[in-house]
This record gives C-alpha cells, sequence and structure tokens, in this order.
C-alpha cells in the first residue's frame, strides 16, 4: 500500500506519538499545531534566568510501552527520576516542553495554525487553518474534546446521533498556574512539591529549583479548579494578586520578582473515555487524547501516559483503516 496523508491537529503527546508511528508505517503525516510549539500540557515556560512547568509536573509509568520508551530516555539523558518507588515520578532534565519536541523530531509540523473548518469531500479531508490548507486521506483530531465538538460542529461533516452523544459525554475543569518568582531560596515539601496542608484554592505547590530545571527558584502555584472556575473572567492582574496574597499566606513572607498567569481552559477531564479513541461513522476521521482511555486503566484519570498509549492505539486503528479501506477497493 501506498502511504496515505495523515493531518494530526495538535501537537501534544497523543499526536507526536501518533504521528511518529504512523510515519514509521510509511504514510505522510503532518501536524497542524495552533501554538508557537508543541508539547500542548507538557508546556514549560523561561523566565530570566528561571525554568518552569507549568503543566505536567512528573509522568508516572505503568505500561510496558511508555516503560521502554522511558528506559531509552534516561539513557539519553532527557528524563530523570526525581522521587518515588512503587511508581516513580519522571521529570524531563530540561523541562517537559523540550522532551516533547525531542520526540517529535523529524515530524513535519505546521506551528501558529488553528483548524477553523473541515470539509469532507467525496474521498478527502481538507482542513483550512488561519494560513494553511490542508488536504488528507485522513484526519486525527487530538485537542480537547470540547474543542474538538466545537470545530467539528462547525465544519462540513456528517455527525450521526452517536457522534454527538459520545462527544458530548466529556467535560473538563480549568487550572490557573501562577509562575513566581522568588528572591530567596526555598525549600518546598521533601522534593520542592508540595500537594497537602495548603490554603484554601491551592492545588499544588512546586519548586522548578528543587525539580532542578530552573537556576532562580520559580514557583509553579497550580490552583484548584473551583478556584480557577470562579476567577476565569477576572481580569488577569486581579487574579495574579490574589494568588499571590494565598502564596504569601501560605509561605509567609517572600520577595516576588516577578509573576505571570496560565490560563489552562481544559485541564483535566471531569470523566473519561474507557476507549483509546473515537471514530466518526461517516468520515475516516478519530478523535484521541488524555482523557481516551483504556478500558483496564487502573488510574481512571487523565495523565502523561494516558496521551501516550492513545496516541498509540489510534495509530494502529489508522493504519490499519487505511490498509483495509485499500485492499476492499483493489
Amino acid at each position: 500500500m501506498t502511504g496515505k496523508r495523515i493531518g494530526i491537529i495538535g501537537g501534544g503527546l497523543a499526536g507526536i506519538f501518533a504521528a511518529r508511528q504512523l510515519q514509521a508505517a510509511g504514510h505522510a503525516v503532518e501536524i497542524i499545531e495552533k501554538s508557537q510549539s508543541v508539547g500542548g500540557r507538557m508546556a514549560t515556560r523561561r523566565i530570566d534566568e528561571g525554568t518552569a512547568d507549568h503543566g505536567a509536573v512528573f509522568f508516572t509509568v505503568r505500561t510496558e510501552e511508555l516503560g521502554r520508551e522511558v528506559d531509552e530516555w534516561l539513557e539519553k539523558g532527557w528524563v530523570r527520576k526525581w522521587f518515588g518507588t512503587d511508581f516513580p515520578r519522571y521529570v524531563a532534565t530540561n523541562g517537559m516542553n523540550q522532551l516533547v519536541q525531542a520526540i517529535g523530531r523529524g515530524i513535519p509540523v505546521q506551528l501558529n495554525e488553528q483548524v477553523t473548518h473541515i470539509t469532507a469531500t467525496e474521498d478527502e479531508l481538507v482542513t483550512q487553518a488561519t494560513d494553511h490548507q490542508g488536504t488528507y486521506d485522513a484526519l486525527l483530531v487530538t485537542a480537547p474534546v470540547p474543542q474538538a465538538y466545537e470545530l467539528l460542529q462547525s465544519s462540513d461533516l456528517a455527525l450521526g446521533d452517536d457522534d454527538h452523544e459520545q462527544l458530548r459525554q466529556v467535560t473538563f475543569e480549568p487550572t490557573f498556574v501562577g509562575l513566581f518568582e522568588i528572591k530567596e531560596r526555598l525549600t518546598i515539601g521533601e522534593v520542592g512539591l508540595q500537594d497537602e496542608q495548603l490554603v484554601d484554592g491551592m492545588l499544588k505547590l512546586v519548586n522548578n529549583a528543587e525539580k532542578q530545571i530552573s537556576k532562580t527558584t520559580l514557583l509553579s502555584v497550580y490552583m484548584t479548579a473551583r478556584f480557577s472556575e470562579d476567577w476565569y473572567e477576572r481580569p488577569e492582574e486581579e487574579t495574579l494578586a490574589e494568588v499571590e496574597r494565598l502564596l504569601q499566606q501560605q509561605l509567609g513572607p517572600v520577595t516576588i520578582v516577578s509573576r505571570q498567569l496560565k490560563r489552562w481552559r481544559y485541564a483535566q477531564a471531569r470523566a473519561v473515555y474507557r476507549t483509546p479513541h473515537l471514530k466518526l461513522a461517516a468520515h475516516p476521521l478519530w478523535l484521541a487524547g488524555d482523557a481516551f482511555l483504556e478500558a483496564d486503566d487502573a488510574s481512571g484519570r487523565t495523565r502523561v501516559e494516558s496521551a501516550v498509549i492513545s496516541g498509540l492505539r489510534v495509530a494502529e486503528a489508522i493504519d490499519t483503516h487505511l490498509r483495509q479501506t485499500v485492499t476492499a477497493t483493489e
């Protein structure tokens, strides 16, 4: 079979792993990413001399597939064990985003391109983005399900009742992350992470210096879903001031050098799919991502590993479908 053209909307982990596997199977893949970098919630920000992860804090390994990948990453020095024994917490040595960029090296990517419309022709799917139009034999959408559903509804696609029912099932909750550069050296928890005995509204507190990715004391302050929802429409400076107030209440007086805010609108799925991917009934278009879990996934929640496994499984499904389609027409 001659390789097919496959477009992947979203350059997070699910999209990167799916693209890599489909590329290895001989297909021509292209990722279309709305941001200036791949990575999704594997996000890292540089602030002066400091570095802060402000999406995924760490990841764990429960599957052999990710375990093999991590063994290779450890050998290359891309990741290291942070803490934990039964399920060690791994971190990327240069920040989570650098890890995704390393994994995705060699995959064609269109950056700063947000897909706004999809048109289905007789045998192709055409995407229209900001300054880019693509024509594909199959599409994979890895954006958070509410965003993906909004795109599909506004496109020229045939969505059946089952499609609508499945796509309405999962909703997400937001998370605000305050990034605070602190003059003083600090010790947070035992290893640079505290997720207990926090002031109301605060979910977890991470010291990126103790995490060994930052030269300066740079804190990632994760707020609860309730706080983030209540403050979502407030002005950024007002929100930052409140997060800083809570941080000072938690730590005692510290000297703030700089502060920034990241708003994750779709941080965590309130409920998950118990299948690693979905396919639209009428089109060669799949959805995947960290909210798509295998049936035997004991964690029951979105995480780094669920995105990886979803990407691998949907790549298998797309490749199988395309091969069967070619065989049927021969």
